[in-house]
């Protein structure tokens, strides 16, 4: 690897995590959901949780006839 090579890549992947933070904060749970531990409904494909460190945070439920994939943290 190059010197550019390895600032167009590193550019790329912070692009992607602003992309992805951004995500995030658009989904804001409801105050109903939140009050009674509820979390929204995600399709199938669609990602379920987020890693932090050892820990996995649930963002919705999985549609029924699939399951929320703890490697890839997706709706398989």
């Amino acid at each position: 690897y190059s010197a550019v090579d390895d600032a167009s890549h590193e550019k790329e992947l912070i692009e992607a995590l602003q992309e992805v933070l951004k995500k995030l904060k658009s989904k804001r749970i409801p105050i109903y959901e939140k009050k009674y531990g509820q979390v929204p409904m995600c399709d199938a494909g669609e990602q379920c949780a987020v890693r932090k460190g050892a820990r996995i945070g649930k963002l919705c439920d999985c549609p029924r006839g699939t399951s929320c994939n703890s490697f890839l943290l997706k709706c398989l």
